[in-house]
């Protein structure tokens, strides 16, 4: 384990980098569903816009080619043909003509989520800390040792002695 600790470290902290970037980072499943609703509302509100445009094309097709319906919008504003005789009946709703209401204009707006910085903060400190925790582990365990007398080639005289092929 002492060999591997360090890539033991390396493994989690980019697996928790990689998850908390999923989850809400810039391209994250908490960004997705803000698009998403953002979506929701757009397809809905074009909707509308296309049913009123519908309507508003079916009123001028009428208005161009009926001319009832055109008689109808003249009595409406008090004209009538010569000879013809208005009567207005008192006590009777009146058809409201009607407003058409295209909404109010929706913008996109910035999506919320974690900066990148964060994510790699967090991938960082997990890291850090594991290596951490397996070194203690390992010293606990007798693995690692600071004692200062190492295997040192000892010396003869002050010079160190090699072995030299003679010549």
């Amino acid at each position: 384990m002492n060999r591997c600790r360090l890539l033991y470290a390396a493994f989690f902290g980019v697996i928790f980098y990689v998850l908390v970037s999923m989850l809400c980072g810039s391209d994250g499943i908490w960004a997705r569903n803000q698009m998403l609703d953002q979506k929701r509302q757009l397809s809905a509100h074009t909707a509308e816009i296309e049913k009123i445009n519908e309507d508003l094309t079916m009123e001028k097709i009428a208005l161009l080619n009926d001319m009832d319906v055109v008689a109808g919008y003249a009595r409406k504003l008090g004209y009538i043909y010569e000879g013809e005789k208005l009567v207005k009946i008192t006590g009777l709703p009146e058809r409201e003509a009607r407003i058409y209401d295209a909404g109010l204009v929706l913008k996109h707006k910035k999506v919320q989520s974690m900066p990148e910085w964060f994510c790699k903060s967090v991938g960082l400190v997990i890291g850090v800390l594991v290596y951490i925790i397996l070194f203690l582990i390992d010293y606990n365990r007798g693995l690692v040792d600071f004692s200062s007398n190492r295997n040192i080639p000892e010396a003869s005289g002050g010079v160190s002695v090699y072995d030299m092929p003679k010549v």
